[in-house]
């Protein structure tokens, strides 16, 4: 989970909020935003502020960053 690579895995318990998608003038791009989110670690642990990329079973990959303990990440518009 960090972006530097440690070679290191965590399983934890997550939930990404869907960003509505506004209209860009006909493009095609998606927006991206910092989102407010949550991260749960299955044994109560915690991870020091930082920014890390969280690895979904669907093979999705979000980055994600803590500051003074409270989640974030860049969501892409759905």
């Amino acid at each position: 989970m960090p972006t530097q690579s440690t070679g290191i895995t965590y399983q934890v318990r997550y939930g990404i909020p869907v960003v509505g998608d506004p209209a860009q003038h006909g493009r095609e791009r998606r927006a991206m935003q910092w989102t407010r989110c949550t991260v749960q670690f299955p044994r109560g642990g915690f991870f020091p502020d930082g920014h890390y990329f969280l690895y979904t079973d669907e093979g999705k990959v979000v980055q994600l960053t803590s500051i003074n303990g409270k989640w974030h990440c860049l969501a892409m518009a759905a």
